[in-house]
């Protein structure tokens, strides 16, 4: 029986009622409206409930129906595929790890998000869900609003791109009541990792290229039947959007960088600091030590790291798997090791002279000066008197010397009389 239509603009439609699971959400009333520091590497979904601005707010019990659902998701796909789940965001909370859910009080009413029906309402809460703060490319969003319905029979709606993140998938919680919540997050989801493009599937629905047409079993089928999740297939034959085989021209989900793969090892990502305190991150979501650390990684993980130094410091170079005195870009076939090297903005300077004669710089330098930059001294002797050699900083009896400039510059001009 036909319950729940799937849309499809720059987005798709779905369903909605209870999840199948009764564990709940660890972090019970605890409300946020932030994306709370990331446990998890690589790049996520990310859970929120919404609430129009006049909505009452029912978020523990929203919560605690999303985590439920995330949980049947990821026990749901991977009975479907072994080798994959979704990557969803988790947080530390209270000391204990679940699902990372935010809460977002959006700025309009319920009649002003149903006023554009599924396409309009999805347009306005996605935006005003990213102008929240959630908007990160490395995530895309699983949104469950808890605000009046915006359109009979639609029960949720997911805008598609496979490359990037910062996409959003909007489970309508107060229509398609008899459909299981599960099952619309699941469909919206997919959605949302990019799935399917106008055009590209084998088996399209009339008007409609965005769901696949060959069964009704399929879990990106436009209606839904209302049954439980464990009734659907993530694409049925695996000839439209999901595991197909390599020939088929389009964008297959199974390489979805926001998959968890479960079929390759996890390797380790050591950061540590030399020098100085400071800061390391990565693009991608999983590394944000201020100390040494150490992440895991799915197996040929991609991802950057950029150090930046304390107030007082500056970062000089990288050493271990990175080198150089940039951002370092990895890809993490196996364990790398990564150590950033800090110095003081400001290095002391001493120059003293053994005999009659002195020390020019170029620039001219005082006791102190900016760590890094090219220094480069002469040894000058006086009248009768002629330059032996260098110690400190400067090694040779060459009368010029171009010293690091590190941590500090100490050198003496040793000079001797002329016979």
């Amino acid at each position: 029986m036909r319950k729940g239509l799937f849309l499809v603009v720059l987005a798709v439609s779905l369903w909605s009622a209870p999840g199948a699971l009764a564990a709940g959400w660890c972090g019970g009333s605890a409300e946020s409206a932030a994306d709370r520091p990331d446990i998890v590497t690589g790049q996520q979904v990310h859970a929120v409930v919404a609430f129009p601005s006049d909505g009452v707010d029912t978020f523990p019990a929203e919560a605690a129906r999303l985590a439920d659902d995330i949980a049947s998701i990821s026990a749901w796909w991977q009975g479907q595929d072994p080798t994959r789940i979704p990557r969803f965001d988790q947080a530390s909370i209270g000391g204990t790890t679940c699902a990372d859910i935010s809460f977002v009080r959006l700025p309009a009413t319920g009649a002003a998000y149903a006023a554009g029906g599924a396409s309009g309402g999805f347009q306005r809460v996605a935006s005003d869900v990213s102008l929240s703060g959630l908007s990160s490319v490395y995530k895309k969003y699983v949104v469950y609003y808890a605000g009046p319905s915006v359109q009979a029979n639609v029960c949720g709606t997911g805008s598609r791109d496979f490359n990037s993140g910062r996409t959003y998938a909007v489970i309508w919680l107060r229509e398609c009541t008899d459909v299981p919540s599960d099952t619309v997050a699941a469909h919206e989801l997919i959605h949302a990792l990019g799935g399917l493009p106008t055009g590209d599937t084998a088996h399209p629905c009339p008007g409609d290229a965005g769901h696949p047409c060959d069964s009704e079993s399929d879990i990106l089928y436009p209606y839904a039947s209302g049954g439980p999740l464990s009734s659907l297939i993530l694409d049925v034959n695996h000839d439209d959007y999901y595991a197909h085989p390599d020939s088929d021209p389009w964008v297959d989900l199974q390489d979805s960088r926001w998959l968890h793969r479960l079929d390759l090892g996890q390797v380790a990502l050591d950061v540590a600091f030399s020098g100085g305190p400071g800061t390391i991150t990565s693009d991608v979501p999983g590394v944000a030590c201020t100390a040494v650390c150490t992440t895991q990684w799915d197996q040929g993980s991609q991802l950057r790291l950029t150090a930046v130094p304390g107030a007082t410091d500056r970062f000089i170079r990288w050493s271990g798997s990175c080198s150089g005195s940039t951002d370092c870009v990895l890809k993490l076939d196996q364990a790398a090791h990564a150590t950033a090297l800090f110095g003081p903005l400001r290095i002391p300077v001493s120059l003293s002279v053994t005999g009659k004669g002195r020390i020019a710089c170029t620039p001219a330098c005082g006791r102190s000066m900016l760590g890094g930059d090219p220094l480069s001294l002469r040894a000058l002797p006086a009248t009768g008197w002629r330059f032996s050699r260098w110690s400190g900083a400067c090694k040779g009896t060459r009368p010029v010397c171009r010293p690091a400039t590190t941590y500090s510059v100490a050198a003496r001009a040793i000079f001797t009389k002329q016979r």
